[in-house]
């Protein structure tokens, strides 16, 4: 609808008049029209006397007449309401338009969401001065800061028409070097700028030095506009390739004139790039990576075991040392290797490089160690303290495992690290673990790939992680061949490498013959086109990588084959995935499991459902009561190819119920159908509230870590739930103690605000297994939950039922829950705790309902509706049918090099055209399925359908389609996928780097955008302020005397109280005044040096930079603060963290634990004696004395507990 305006100010601009004119379209009484700011369109009549800017009329178009008619009832002419629109004193008068709108007009405001006029002049501005300034670059270099605060140039040129430029879009500053027949850039993004320096040096010369996070973008940019750009690796310059690796991370730039210094420094501050300085940086031509340094180390690799020279070659490539520093060493390696043994020497480079990286940190006015020097008593620390010790892993489900990072420009390495083996790893004798690579493709910054729209990602992608697949990797004169990939480790870009080896039982082995020793996959009777399909046959190959657990054998005569329970006519599987064992074997499993975990100690109960892998077939084993002795049962769905192998491995065990968390599609699907967006305001405002009053009392904050799973690798909520039980009613006063709350406070308000991650109280989280005793009518579920301390609850009545994804308006479904079960039910004799238990009967199998579920591992979401009514609003609809997506075959048998091929189509399906922003960077290119997923939930927030909309209701199609694709080969075509509604996106979608207030961003009325709002997350600048760094080693006596000495008020004023506590309970069951034996102090001196060592290991590998490794506060919590463009990187590694914490964590209680034949109270003593060590290294504020003593208080009232049951039971003995 047209509106006439007239009477408005002449000095009232265009801009003005919308700006306050949308302070009454977008308040309350305009808000039922859309779930976005109304969009209106503004127009001034020109003056045609010229005397004024507009004539003081004009026309206000709105999208609809309902609209137009409410706002002339409010302020048009002859409204009696009151309401008047008064702008530069003047009231405007506005009438009905007696034209009809323009169609353009009607069209653009329907289909774009409101612009705040002054961002998008002020945004404007900033476009226009970065396509038209530059800064006039006379010479480029790379080069290598020095420890002495020299850079060092190893690389320069001084090419013709050489400038630097911005680009707001990408936002990155280029610098180009035009050719005739193209033009090179390096890309460097604004996120990634470390240092900036603008200077004019002593001899006149106008620079800019800066230093980088990460290695920038190397590009080809064409001359014709019409030609896509290309990555490069390195620049094809001279002598750049050797050198790239090495010296990407600090750049010089000396310009034409001062006048380009001041144009730069303009553009940062439009860039909003602050923290600029004015030192200047020294400069010399050292040659430390010059080619015949580099041939000398080359030649000396090759003659040192791969152990030592994978060290060696890590030091190099993870930039710790420059390549002459490295020849220094090596006399002193050479005759450590001779002396001491290979082994030997990998542990102290290893145990080195941290410490040379931090000589470069150091405060300029330190004097700096040598690099010699540094080595010397990195030596000294080693040999006092670590070599010692017996092997690390006691775990036979673990292996030391090294990583290599395959980026654009270099490659990472790192390790060995602990993890959980797999089948093909425990097949080989453990010296030949080191012939293992874990090998992922990754952008600069550990980021997944990402290009921009017109940059030729397939070509690149091809070019260089094509070429190490199908050619191989080549590390220190060793060959690597690709070998096979795990299903989780491939949404990483991760796979497997192998070289070479001979095993005592195998032979010869290489990647050849690994992958014949797996199975059959040929002319299987079930699956006859198997080896055709590239992706199939790959994902196959696969479950032989999965990360198990070691677990029992089972011998031929104790295996059963029965049928899938299929619907009538044949289209449904109800127990797809899933066979039984019997309860012999889950107890024997669990107990196998529990020994490995807790050292043969407390054993408790036992779980009655597994995901496995056992020979060629993979999904769930659930208990049947009415198997006897030893006996598991297997179905063809379980079954993926022909094998002989005779352990079960276990993937997951289910032994105790998972939580209930909403997220942002969940939470927009159940808005849409029905449920009140107060009802989520509710839960969040409670979850807010419970982590707030979490630092009130140990007790809360236990509780709070435990809902979330923070500090779970440390057992701090048992720890802190066990020191509540000693009155320890909270440590108010200590420093690290606040720093973890806090940290654990952020990470949470950051899941809730950015995933909208909401805990529903008395809801749940189960596997799925199937009632093959046909007790459930259809659309009944059993689910019988038991926490691990807590009474049983059975739920009943209507139950909400879904499972993640959920993207389809019938994912959501409510099934009956049928309580306790009547006398005499199988589910009396056999409960399944903590699973939910779908009926076999019907037309169609619930899970398939839920997303395209089945029953090999998939977790299923319920919210009982009698327990929370407030979902009781919503209406279900029909569930989205989900048909096996069509298999991409060849003309041939699969081999291993199609294989790699796939992995290759598969990143480049990831690293796919631009068509969203996900929860990460603007720029980026996302996964499809999770172009998919954001394409969904950013057109369900426009869209005034919703969910329903007819384009959301193809991308559900879509999705089931994108991720089946890593077992099909078949990726979905992007321009499949629809676009957004309008290209500006809900504010929620922004990412955590950006300011989501600018012209790109809208604020959503749906529930997850005012959800999002309701959160203000806390400064992270000041989280967390204790990174690895070393000290110098103390000896044994010393050590001891300091410990013997050490009064337990010694300690900081707010841990007194703590440790008297702790004191007084360990004094009853041992003499802590009693010295120990220097041998027992050596130790536990020992295993704190080789904590230290690893968790300082963990903090650099698992950080999101390389050059900034995570505090001991984020790694005992679990979390990582540092803001991120890509959020699911900062998941990846978050969950690296835990996991090897974890390890680390179990091996160090062992230590403290000693032999299983050990008393107990010794095992207390030594305890007793590492939480002593722990407040001597605290005093000295020494990285890792925080965590350890944790580590240490969790060992001594673990003893604690061993010895009262020991006790008790000594008792019971006695009494009967």
């Amino acid at each position: 609808m047209e509106i006439f305006m007239h009477n408005i100010s002449f000095n009232v601009t265009r801009h003005r008049l919308t700006t306050e004119l949308a302070t009454i379209l977008h308040g309350s009484r305009y808000s039922h029209f859309s779930s976005v700011p109304l969009n209106f369109h503004v127009h001034l009549y020109k003056d045609k006397k010229g005397l004024h800017q507009h004539s003081g009329c004009g026309t206000l178009t709105l999208s609809s007449e309902e609209i137009g008619h409410q706002f002339l009832s409010e302020y048009g002419d002859g409204s009696f309401t009151g309401l008047d629109c008064t702008v530069s004193n003047r009231r405007i008068r506005f009438k009905i338009g007696k034209n009809a709108p323009r169609p353009d007009v009607l069209e653009s405001i329907a289909r774009d969401p409101y612009i705040d006029p002054n961002a998008a002049k002020e945004q404007e501005r900033i476009e226009r001065s970065f396509r038209e300034e530059k800064v006039m670059i006379k010479t480029l270099q790379f080069g290598w800061e020095c420890r002495d605060y020299v850079f060092s140039v190893e690389w320069e040129q001084s090419p013709d028409g050489c400038h630097l430029s911005f680009n707001d879009e990408r936002r990155d500053l280029r610098i180009r070097i035009p050719r005739p027949y193209d033009t090179l850039a390096i890309s460097i993004r604004f996120s990634n700028l470390q240092t900036k320096s603008v200077h004019t040096t002593h001899t006149r010369e106008p620079v800019i030095f800066l230093t980088l996070e990460s290695p920038p973008a190397f590009e080809s940019e064409p001359l014709e506009s019409d030609r896509p750009r290309r990555r490069l690796s390195t620049l094809p310059l001279t002598d750049h390739a050797p050198l790239s690796p090495y010296v990407t991370l600090a750049l010089r730039l000396v310009c034409k004139s001062q006048n380009d210094l001041d144009v730069f420094l303009t553009l940062c501050k439009d860039a909003k790039i602050h923290h600029i300085g004015d030192a200047e940086t020294l400069i010399e031509r050292r040659r430390l990576f010059a080619p015949s340094v580099a041939e000398k180390l080359e030649r000396w690799l090759r003659t040192l075991n791969w152990c030592i020279a994978f060290q060696i070659e890590s030091l190099l490539r993870n930039l710790s040392i420059d390549m002459t520093e490295m020849l220094q060493l090596m006399p002193i390696i050479h005759k450590l290797r001779q002396s001491k043994g290979k082994k030997h020497v990998a542990g102290l480079l290893a145990y080195f490089g941290p410490r040379a990286m931090e000589l470069s940190w150091g405060d300029a006015s330190e004097e700096k160690e040598t690099i010699v020097d540094c080595f010397s008593q990195a030596q000294k620390d080693y040999e006092a303290h670590l070599s010692p010790l017996s092997p690390r892993i006691a775990d036979p489900s673990l292996f030391e495992a090294y990583h290599v990072e395959v980026t654009p420009t270099t490659i990472r390495m790192s390790g060995p690290h602990p993890e959980r083996s797999n089948r093909i790893i425990r097949r080989y004798a453990s010296n030949n673990h080191e012939s293992f690579l874990r090998v992922s493709f990754v952008d600069e910054g550990r980021l997944h790939y990402r290009f921009d729209r017109d940059i030729d990602g397939k070509d690149f992608v091809q070019a260089r992680v094509g070429t190490i697949l199908l050619n191989g990797l080549s590390i220190a004169g060793r060959n690597f061949e690709f070998l096979a990939y795990s299903q989780s480790a491939l949404k990483e870009h991760a796979v497997w490498f192998v070289k070479p080896f001979r095993d005592p039982l195998h032979g010869y082995v290489n990647a050849e013959a690994i992958i014949k020793s797996i199975g059959s996959f040929e002319n299987l009777p079930f699956d006859k086109s198997l080896i055709y399909c590239p992706a199939r046959y790959g994902a196959r190959i696969s479950q032989a990588f999965t990360a198990t657990d070691v677990s029992i054998t089972i011998h031929p005569e104790e295996v059963i084959h029965e049928q899938d329970f299929m619907s009538k006519n044949g289209k449904y599987c109800f127990t797809d995935g899933v066979g039984t064992m019997s309860r012999e074997v889950a107890i024997e499993v669990s107990g196998g499991l529990t020994s490995l975990r807790q050292h043969g100690r407390n054993r408790r109960g036992y779980s009655r459902a597994f995901q496995i892998r056992f020979q060629g077939s993979k999904g769930m084993l659930s208990i049947d009561y009415t198997l006897e002795g030893r006996a598991i049962c297997l179905r063809p769905s379980m079954i993926k190819f022909e094998d002989t192998t005779l352990e079960i491995e276990i993937a997951r065990a289910f032994d105790r119920p998972g939580p209930y968390f909403l997220n942002r599609p969940l939470i927009m699907l159940l808005e849409n159908l029905g449920v009140k967006y107060e009802v989520f305001k509710s839960f969040q405002d409670k979850a807010v509230r419970e982590t707030e009053q979490s630092v009130e009392s140990i007790a809360k904050a236990a509780r709070m870590l435990e809902t979330y799973g923070l500090g779970s690798s440390y057992r701090l909520p048992a720890v802190m739930l066990a020191l509540a039980k000693l009155d320890v009613d909270d440590i108010p006063n200590n420093s690290f103690y606040r720093q973890i709350l806090l940290c654990a406070t952020h990470h949470i308000l950051r899941l809730l605000k950015n995933r909208a991650r909401i805990p529903i109280p008395g809801a749940w989280t189960l596997v799925g297994v199937a009632d093959i005793h046909k007790c459930l009518q259809e659309g009944e579920i059993f689910a019988c939950i038991k926490p691990i301390d807590g009474s049983v609850i059975y739920l009943e009545g209507p139950v909400l039922v879904s499972r993640s994804p959920t993207i389809h308006p019938g994912d959501v479904q409510i099934a009956f829950a049928i309580g306790r079960p009547p006398d005499g039910s199988c589910f009396t004799r056999e409960p399944l705790f903590n699973t939910v238990v779908f009926s076999v009967l019907g037309s169609r199998p619930l899970p398939s309902c839920l997303g395209g579920g089945d029953l090999d591992g998939d977790v299923y979401n319920l919210i009982p509706l009698n327990e929370r009514p407030e979902f009781n609003q919503l209406k279900t609809y029909k569930p989205a049918e989900y048909p096996q997506a069509q298999k991409k075959l060849l003309d041939h048998p699969s081999t291993m090099g199609d294989v790699a091929q796939f992995v290759v189509e598969y990143i480049n399906s990831d690293v796919c055209e631009h068509f969203s922003c996900s929860e990460g960077d603007s720029d980026s290119r996302f996964k499809v399925v999770g172009i998919i997923a954001i394409n969904w939930l950013i057109i369900a927030d426009q869209s005034p359908e919703g969910i329903l909309d007819k384009r959301c209701l193809e991308l559900a199609r879509l999705h089931s389609d994108a991720v089946d694709y890593p077992k099909s080969g078949n990726p979905v075509a992007l321009e499949r996928i629809p676009k957004l509604v309008f290209p500006v996106k809900p504010d929620w979608n922004a990412p955590e780097t950006v300011n989501a207030d600018s012209a790109k961003y809208y604020k959503s009325t749906r529930a997850i955008g005012r959800l999002f709002r309701d959160i203000t997350l806390p400064l992270t600048e000041n989280l967390g302020t204790r990174r690895p760094r070393h000290r110098r080693g103390a000896t044994v006596d010393n050590l001891s005397n300091a410990m013997h000495g050490l009064s337990i008020t010694d300690g900081r004023d707010d841990d007194d109280f703590l440790q008297r506590v702790v004191k007084e309970r360990t004094n009853e069951f041992i003499d802590t005044s009693r010295r120990p034996p220097m041998a027992v102090t050596e130790m536990i001196e020992g295993t704190f040096e080789r904590y230290v060592s690893e968790l300082s290991a963990i903090c650099a590998t698992c950080s999101l930079s390389y050059s900034r490794p995570l505090t001991e506060e984020e790694a005992i919590m679990g979390t990582i603060v540092q803001k991120t463009s890509q959020p699911r990187l900062r998941l990846d590694m978050t969950a690296k963290l835990r996991e090897r914490t974890d390890i680390l964590v179990c091996s160090i209680r062992e230590d403290l634990m000693g032999e299983d034949d050990e008393n107990l109270e010794e095992h207390l003593q030594r305890a007793w004696l590492a939480w002593k060590l722990s407040i001597v290294q605290r005093l000295s504020m020494s990285f890792g004395g925080e965590s350890f003593g944790w580590v240490a208080l969790g060992a001594i009232l673990e003893a604690i507990k061993d010895i009262e049951a020991a006790q008790l039971e000594d008792s019971l003995h006695r009494f009967y």
